[in-house]
């Protein structure tokens, strides 16, 4: 299994004067989960824990099309090996 996985935004953006138009995502390791644990918001904990594993600045995660974002989420649930749903349970926790 890849240690790493390509997003390819089907909206790329700007963040201060750089181009994004794909995001190489990591697969996250304990001290990941440890470091988003501590942020109670889930919206923040999820762009907190993307920016980490995609080693991009949290602004420039705020500055995602939703349905980018999902796509990449879907990324990090894979490589944890829940659904959806459950990465969206567990990040609450």
């Amino acid at each position: 299994m890849s240690h790493t996985e390509i997003v390819t935004l089907q909206y790329p953006f700007t963040h201060k004067g750089e181009e994004i138009t794909e995001l190489t995502i990591r697969r996250p390791k304990i001290r990941d989960m440890q470091k988003s644990s501590t942020i109670k918001d889930d919206m923040k904990k999820a762009i907190a824990m993307m920016a980490d594993l995609a080693e991009i600045e949290p602004a420039a995660i705020g500055e995602m099309d939703p349905e980018d974002f999902n796509e990449a989420n879907k990324v990090i649930a894979g490589f944890l090996g829940v659904s959806e749903e459950q990465i969206q349970n567990f990040a609450a926790q």
